[in-house]
């Protein structure tokens, strides 16, 4: 191996280790979210029973009606780690799923090292708007692995493909109900090879036909995939029935649309004009599957933020296939332009030796292992999430109702901390939590009614036999209820406990 062999292998080493221990950094923090707690619950419950939970046991507005729990899996592997790792578990395998996302993509992506981790760095920093502890994070992995699979294969025939593919959704529909994503993935590798072959190629062979079959064959096997589960082919409602929801948008910010006045949205903004500038500016062909995938990966994350990961895993595949030439030949005309004014090359940086190379690597990699591994055990120390469990949930009001006794009747709850009751509170079924696709619309614009005291919200109160609230001070309801007799049982600066004047006395 040559010097220039040799200086190009180990930068390529360096900034692969660069690059996974930044990803570690930026995917560890905080391990909670409002759905954590219902994920974790239901884990654990079937963890201790051996059997999938497929029926409501949490609220008493669904209570025993059929739940598609399509994170059956996913949710016993965040409540196992948590269970032997407590949040230092459960901050880990986030930030471990997420850093193997991003090593998939850096090693399935062209380019040199530093255009490789750069732009991998900036596709995590987009797609860590959904790294939390919920299954949804095991569904970028999932489509990352299926990115791969997909250029490995396309453009050969036979070998292993379709037992990878079916392995490969039975376990992703088993994890989450991503696995819409993985679908739309093949389908819009179809597409594409269709637009290929009919619009942008002069002739057809039978080659292009072989491949529409085979892609065709790959969306089957795929639909059959993900029937394979303990909700059988109620799997194949679940994108539907969640994308139905109405109020999504209302309840929770990663279904609304991006807010581009905000400066965290304009790494998204960056990517976005990266693969436009590489279509425009590339001298290769872009490929029907780019075009199709970007263009729906995009529409995708424009309308809701939580499709910010395939947008970005996809648009550095994208960026990775045209940009480096372009940058090339950038370099080079810069270069021209600075020989033709100057009159002279640009000197070259003399080489360094092995060892002193090593050195260094081994202190940069060293220094990003101390900070990640301090990051760790900062964000997750019991300390940081006691404070932070403060901040944002019901922690004093639950500790005041386990100590003085819980009020009679069923409890409406903000939907937010729905999930927080059903693990910290469990004897008290919950009204909602963040399980959109079993409440619904129905369930849903009623809890909003109630507690934006919108017409008719005293006759749902009734209907649902409340005779208590947990929600927030600034809720609507909470001063129509105390106007019509109701009483303030508790109160801090996060959560109000208000309770029928007869149900005043636990």
């Amino acid at each position: 191996m040559n010097p220039t062999e040799a200086n190009q292998k180990n930068l390529e080493n360096l900034m692969f280790w660069v690059t996974l221990l930044l990803v570690f950094i930026i995917a560890i923090r905080v391990p909670l979210d409002s759905d954590t707690w219902w994920h974790l619950k239901a884990g654990e419950y079937m963890l201790e029973t051996g059997v999938p939970l497929l029926r409501d046991i949490f609220s008493f507005s669904r209570q025993g009606e059929v739940w598609i729990n399509h994170s059956w899996l996913g949710e016993v592997i965040l409540y196992w780690f948590y269970k032997n790792g407590g949040f230092w578990g459960l901050g880990f395998v986030v930030a471990l799923t997420a850093t193997a996302t991003m090593a998939i993509l850096y090693r399935t992506i062209r380019g040199g090292a530093i255009f490789k981790a750069w732009f991998v760095i900036l596709s995590a920093i987009i797609s860590s708007f959904i790294w939390s502890p919920r299954p949804q994070i095991f569904s970028q992995l999932m489509f990352t692995i299926l990115l791969g699979l997909v250029l490995k294969y396309r453009d050969r025939s036979g070998g292993p493909a379709l037992g990878w593919m079916f392995a490969l959704f039975v376990l992703w529909s088993n994890l989450h109900g991503g696995y819409g994503l993985g679908i739309l993935l093949l389908i819009f590798l179809f597409v594409g090879e269709i637009f290929q072959t009919f619009i942008l190629s002069p002739r057809r062979s039978q080659e292009n036909l072989h491949r529409l079959k085979k892609f065709f064959t790959w969306i089957l096997l795929a639909g059959i995939g993900v029937v394979i589960n303990p909700n059988g082919f109620n799997t194949l409602i679940i994108p539907f029935r969640t994308v139905g929801v109405e109020v999504l948008q209302t309840l929770i910010d990663e279904w609304a649309s991006p807010n581009f006045h905000q400066l965290a949205m304009q790494p998204f903004v960056l990517l976005l004009f990266a693969v436009i500038f590489s279509f425009a500016l590339t001298h290769k062909n872009v490929s029907g599957f780019e075009l199709a995938g970007f263009l729906g990966f995009a529409y995708l994350a424009l309308v809701a933020k939580r499709n910010f990961a395939p947008f970005a895993v996809f648009s550095t595949l994208v960026v990775a296939n045209h940009l480096p030439e372009i940058l090339t030949d950038i370099g080079s005309n810069l270069k021209q332009i600075w020989i033709d004014r100057f009159g002279h090359k640009i000197i070259r940086q003399s080489t360094l030796s092995a060892g002193f190379r090593y050195t260094v690597n081994f202190l940069i990699v060293g220094l990003l292992g101390v900070i990640a591994i301090l990051k760790w055990y900062y964000v997750t120390h019991p300390i940081v999430m006691t404070t932070y469990e403060a901040q944002f949930y019901p922690q004093r009001a639950v500790a005041y109702l386990k100590a003085k006794g819980i009020p009679p009747g069923n409890m409406l709850n903000s939907y937010g901390w729905g999930g927080y009751l059903i693990w910290n509170l469990p004897e008290t079924a919950v009204f909602v939590d963040g399980r959109t696709d079993l409440f619904g619309d129905d369930i849903l614009i009623e809890w909003l009614k109630i507690v934006n005291a919108n017409d008719g919200w005293e006759k749902l109160v009734e209907k649902w036999e409340i005779g208590w609230f947990l929600i927030e001070p600034q809720q609507p309801v909470v001063t129509r209820l105390i106007e019509s007799g109701w009483k303030e049982y508790y109160r801090d600066a996060v959560s109000v406990v208000i309770v029928r004047e007869q149900s005043s006395t636990p």
